[in-house]
């Protein structure tokens, strides 16, 4: 190889490197804001984000999106997906929305998304990227903890700030104020029920009671609760089931990984009470599902 061709070959591969510190640069530019030490992803140009391979992909958890996108679980799309922030204040959100900052999923960075402020008040189930208003709080109010309940921000120096019925527990990404049952008396027909992170609440339990009395070997507890019916949870004792997992009994049907009962949408009613025949989808079995 002559001096010609070597000067060639060396000039074709650094052409690239011109374009690659201009889109470190950008990204450094960027990448200002941080909250509690977690990175607060920034609001990215067009011309970054479809540089990005990952930018809306879908995702199971932060690692699989490049910095600095995070997985965000946004209902409004029914999809989990590498995201960047959308806004920095209220003021470039829409009419009836405010500018929020949410954690993604696993210890990716936090992202700034405009919510419309809704009509769940403090302590009631919410969804953090919610889908209708019946999902998402009220003024004021964050949706937090990882369970999801409206809350007001709180210092963990002064957990007496969240008065009689709340504490303040160290969620993502701030502290806020979540419900607790536990030093009082729930209304007749309630029961104080057991969430993730210390918080509880009083609701009316549809299905068995598996917090009190526990479930069959092989079987686990699981507790649902719904926005829009915040008074009421359904409880489950729940089989998993499909890959790397035993077959259903033969009363029950497979459906999203768990073992479910099933149902005739055009027969007569065999849900329990609070429940109702449903269909995920098209090639999904029907069964009995919680009615909210």
């Amino acid at each position: 190889m002559n001096w010609r061709s070597s000067a060639s070959l060396i000039a074709a591969l650094l052409l690239p490197l011109p374009l690659v510190l201009l889109f470190a640069s950008a990204l450094r530019s960027e990448r200002t804001e941080s909250i509690h030490g977690r990175q607060v992803s920034p609001i990215l140009s067009e011309e970054i984000r479809g540089q990005l391979r990952t930018y809306h992909r879908n995702c199971r958890d932060s690692s699989n999106c490049e910095p600095p996108l995070g997985c965000l679980m946004d209902a409004r799309a029914h999809a989990q997906y590498c995201a960047d922030s959308q806004c920095l204040a209220d003021s470039q959100c829409p009419d009836g929305q405010t500018c929020h900052v949410l954690a993604t999923e696993g210890v990716g960075p936090f992202v700034r998304h405009c919510l419309p402020i809704g009509l769940r008040g403090e302590g009631e189930p919410c969804v953090k990227v919610p889908a209708t208003l019946e999902e998402a709080c009220a003024r004021g109010l964050t949706c937090g903890g990882r369970t999801g309940f409206c809350g007001r921000s709180c210092a963990l120096t002064s957990p007496n700030d969240c008065g009689p019925g709340f504490f303040c527990a160290d969620t993502l990404p701030v502290p806020i104020c979540l419900p607790s049952c536990e030093q009082r008396v729930c209304p007749e027909g309630q029961h104080c029920i057991q969430h993730e992170e210390g918080a509880s609440t009083c609701a009316r339990v549809l299905g068995p009671q598996c917090q009190a009395t526990p479930c069959p070997h092989g079987q686990a507890c699981r507790v649902i609760q719904a926005p829009q019916q915040p008074e009421r949870i359904w409880s489950e004792c729940e089989q998993r089931c499909g890959d790397r997992f035993p077959p259903c009994p033969d009363t029950q049907v497979c459906d999203g990984w768990s073992c479910k009962q099933p149902c005739d949408p055009k027969g007569p009613n065999t849900c329990d009470e609070g429940y109702r025949c449903f269909q995920r989808r098209p090639s999904s079995p029907w069964v009995c599902h919680p009615d909210w």
